[in-house]
């Protein structure tokens, strides 16, 4: 909605993180922390937020679902667009840009990687 009112706004942030979360609760916290899309030079840009990250079982999946979100929010924000007047239509033209992922702990169980490159 942010980014279909103000297609140059920085601040198209989408969390799944929220702050209450940090309670301790008794629950896991999330290994994805959220999603910053910006448009620049007709290009759709996505930033992927990744606290940690199981490079055997989730790092492909992870890659593949945020590049199709990517792909979903500019696909709603043409949907969007179509229903303006042609002068005011930003999204037709604009392609999916770059695919940015900042992982603080990308690791590998120690069985995976004996399972992969042997006992060494």
């Amino acid at each position: 909605t942010l980014l279909a009112k103000d297609p140059t706004t920085r601040q198209a942030y989408l969390p799944v993180w929220f702050p209450e979360d940090t309670g301790g609760g008794n629950g896991r916290a999330p290994c994805t922390l959220g999603y910053h899309f910006i448009m620049r030079d007709g290009k759709l840009d996505v930033t992927y937020y990744i606290r940690s990250c199981d490079f055997v079982r989730h790092f492909r999946d992870d890659i593949y679902l945020t590049v199709r979100l990517q792909l979903w929010v500019l696909d709603q924000l043409r949907k969007d667009d179509e229903t303006k007047p042609e002068q005011y239509r930003v999204w037709k033209n604009v392609r999916p840009g770059q695919f940015l992922m900042h992982i603080t702990s990308l690791h590998m169980f120690r069985n995976d990687w004996q399972q992969m490159f042997g006992d060494s």
